[in-house]
C-alpha cells in the first residue's frame, strides 16, 4: 500500500471511532453565570419560555425517545429566606442538597418506585432516578433521572431525562448524559 492510501485509511478509521457528542449549553438569561453544559448527541432542538421568573428548555423529540427538560427555577425572596438562608447565613452555600430537596415531593410521588439517590452535598450536582411501571392502572414503565445543582442563592435548577417504555441501555445513556453535566467556570 502507497503512504497515501494509508493515511486515507487511517483518517477514517480515526473519524469513525469519534465521539459524535456535543456541548449544549443551558442558562439563566437573566444571570451570564448560571449555565449548565450537557455532553451529547441525544437532543437537538430545544423549546424555550419563560415561565414567570423561571426559565425552561424541553426537547421531547430526542434520539431514542429520551425526553429532556431543563428548569432554571429562580426563588423569590421569602424562598430564599426560607431554604437557603435558613440552611447558610453566610450566604457561602451552592450545594445541590437544597435544589435535590426542594424538587423530590412531585406530583407523581405515589407512583414512583426503585428511587435511588447519588452524589454528596459538597459536589456540584446532586442526581436521583425512579421508575413509575404504572399509574392509575395503566402500563407505561418509564426511567426518570433527575440532576440539581444551584447558582448563587437564589437560582435551583432541575434537569430531567426520562422515557417511556425503557430498556437497560436507556437507563446507562440517560446516567452516563448525567455524569457529564458541568456548570461553566
Amino acid at each position: 500500500m502507497t503512504r497515501k492510501l494509508l493515511f486515507i485509511i487511517s483518517i477514517i478509521i480515526i473519524f469513525s471511532f469519534s465521539n459524535n457528542e456535543k456541548d449544549l449549553e443551558f442558562s439563566y438569561p437573566k444571570n451570564n453565570q448560571a449555565v449548565v453544559i450537557m455532553n451529547t448527541e441525544k437532543f437537538e432542538e430545544f423549546k424555550k419560555e419563560w415561565r414567570g421568573e423561571d426559565y425552561y428548555y424541553i426537547c421531547e423529540n430526542g434520539k431514542d425517545q429520551i425526553i429532556c427538560s431543563v428548569l432554571f427555577y429562580k426563588l423569590n425572596k421569602n424562598e430564599q429566606k426560607m431554604m437557603v438562608d435558613s440552611f447558610d447565613p453566610e450566604g457561602e452555600t451552592t450545594s445541590p442538597i437544597l435544589p435535590l430537596t426542594h424538587f423530590m415531593n412531585s406530583n407523581l410521588k405515589k407512583y414512583e418506585q426503585n428511587n435511588k439517590i447519588w452524589g454528596e452535598s459538597t459536589d456540584d450536582f446532586m442526581f436521583k432516578q425512579n421508575d413509575i411501571i404504572q399509574v392509575e392502572g395503566t402500563k407505561i414503565n418509564q426511567k426518570n433521572m433527575y440532576a440539581y445543582c444551584m447558582f448563587g442563592k437564589n437560582i435551583f435548577v432541575n434537569i430531567h431525562l426520562s422515557k417511556i417504555n425503557y430498556t437497560s441501555k436507556d437507563s446507562i445513556s440517560m446516567r452516563q448524559i448525567l455524569d457529564g453535566l458541568k456548570k461553566k467556570k
